[in-house]
């Protein structure tokens, strides 16, 4: 059941390229997937090998204790990062990542999208130009070349296995079980101190660059609605990031607030897990149906994107956020075909109260509401973007510049949550409120939802043209920082030739 949507979609026209046992199922790995996986390393090997020119670190670090770059994050974005600034010469690095060993990233955890979003092809770039690198090489060694060219889209649960082999196979600098906490700047040393705490005990780090790679709910983490938490008992109500056990829903009622690609994933799973009735309730008179992130992905938008001027930029990102976000046509199809679905427009949360083990909620608007019973409700509202919300960034953040401070929107087009996104320069960079703190600009901002107003706008969409203006401006830091000492062995090198 949908309402207020026949004359925005049709049960006809939903994909006809997508089969569901592409969506649901994750092939058996081919019988010799180990003897092919090793040959695939192999080759990745020697091509990089062969571009490894000049193939050697320069190392002007003054102390063997401070790391030339700490990297925040394990997740894609992360290990993308750690594999580049290798590629240019920069080893002094590593990442931390607050999970266990082969639980980095969102992929293994709240991210339910059976489907990866995009088209298969955007994979971030994370190859490095290298095609023995690809998720394609990994996935047609894994399960054929003929899987490969039937899907159309990444199967969450197998670029998960990826990214994992990604940074095995690479031997990345990954250390897990690390939480940090606090991170402020020493002059003497001219290097940051990370404190943080390493399996249950306190540690302090050091590093003269940070990229920040926390991903999604870095900086502020699960939006719930304040009448959600003020009118319902915590055991009554879960957010899309949560751990869910979907089949304990089995024959309940179930409201979902919000209706993006989270709510729809959940709503999908607690369908299959055999929910006697999911409903979605949004805002908006109806779901938005048109994804422009489809039209962006070319090479221009994404690669100079951050070089637009100010007013250019809050454009995109204010049209982005008055669209709204919406479900894949393959989530959304799903949904609607099942009679234990309905989707409910115009339909804010008016009221809430918990009776008898039982929520009652009413929705919609002064003049036209329906009043609706659940066992449970899961909020599907995004997640906070604040860098006061950031605990590692708690010293930092008051000397963090925000957009409020460089550039007043026409009247009409202000938004009090992009106001108070960081202001990141060309390469992701903080840009520092006083010179007092110009060691900010050591911090690269690589994260989701803060960043995209400056230029990092679609996750694994534009991540290949991010990442490299960032290992770029740390390379350019570091030479000039040590030109002196580069400058002396210049003058000293004495290997003659004849």
């Amino acid at each position: 059941m949908v309402d207020s949507m026949a004359d925005l979609y049709s049960a006809d026209s939903s994909p006809t390229s997508l089969a569901l046992q592409d969506f649901w199922e994750v092939p058996e790995q081919l019988p010799d997937a180990t003897q092919r996986l090793h040959r695939l390393v192999s080759k990745l090997y020697a091509d990089l090998e062969i571009v490894s020119y000049p193939g050697c670190c320069w190392d002007y670090s003054r102390d063997s204790n401070i790391l030339e770059v700490a990297i925040l994050g394990a997740g894609q974005a992360g290990k993308s990062a750690a594999f580049g600034l290798r590629q240019q010469g920069i080893s002094r690095v590593r990442i931390f990542d607050r999970r266990p060993v082969g639980r980095e990233g969102v992929w293994h955890d709240f991210a339910r999208n059976a489907l990866l979003r995009s088209p298969k092809k955007v994979t971030g770039g994370l190859d490095w130009g290298i095609a023995n690198l690809s998720f394609r090489r990994w996935c047609e060694a894994c399960y054929g070349e003929a899987y490969w060219q039937r899907i159309s889209y990444i199967p969450r649960p197998l670029w998960a296995d990826y990214l994992d082999w990604y940074g095995q196979v690479l031997d990345l600098p990954i250390q897990n079980d690390t939480d940090v906490q606090d991170i402020s700047w020493n002059e003497a040393e001219q290097c940051f101190w990370l404190q943080a705490q390493h399996q249950g005990r306190p540690e302090c780090y050091k590093a003269r660059f940070i990229i920040f790679a926390t991903g999604m709910a870095c900086a502020g983490g699960k939006n719930i609605p304040a009448i959600v938490h003020q009118s319902l008992p915590a055991h009554a109500y879960y957010h899309t990031m949560d751990d869910i056990n979907f089949a304990s829903f089995a024959g309940k009622r179930v409201m979902i607030v919000g209706g993006g690609a989270s709510a729809f994933d959940n709503a999908l799973l607690l369908l299959k897990a055999g929910a006697k009735s999911v409903d979605i309730s949004i805002r908006r008179s109806h779901l938005p149906n048109l994804n422009r992130i489809r039209w962006s992905e070319w090479n221009g938008y994404h690669r100079h994107y951050i070089d637009l001027p100010n007013e250019i930029k809050w454009f995109y990102s204010l049209s982005e956020f008055r669209l709204g976000q919406l479900p894949p046509a393959h989530t959304y199809h799903q949904a609607v075909k099942d009679s234990r679905f309905a989707l409910h427009t115009n339909a804010a949360i008016k009221r809430l109260s918990y009776r008898n083990e039982e929520i009652v909620g009413e929705y919609g608007t002064s003049d036209s509401f329906k009043t609706l019973y659940h066992d449970a409700l899961i909020c599907g509202t995004g997640f906070v973007n604040s860098l006061n919300r950031q605990p590692e960034l708690k010293t930092l953040s008051p000397y963090i510049s925000r957009w409020q401070d460089h550039f007043t929107p026409p009247s009409g087009d202000e938004h009090i949550e992009m106001a108070q996104y960081p202001y990141l320069g060309k390469s992701l960079e903080f840009i520092p409120l006083t010179t007092e703190h110009s060691h900010l600009q050591r911090c690269y901002y690589l994260c989701c939802g803060s960043a995209f107003l400056s230029g990092f706008r679609a996750n694994l969409t534009d991540l290949q043209f991010a990442v490299p203006r960032i290992i770029y401006d740390i390379g350019r830091q570091l030479f000039i920082e040590h030109q002196d000492e580069i400058k002396a062995d210049f003058e000293a090198y004495d290997k003659w030739e004849y």
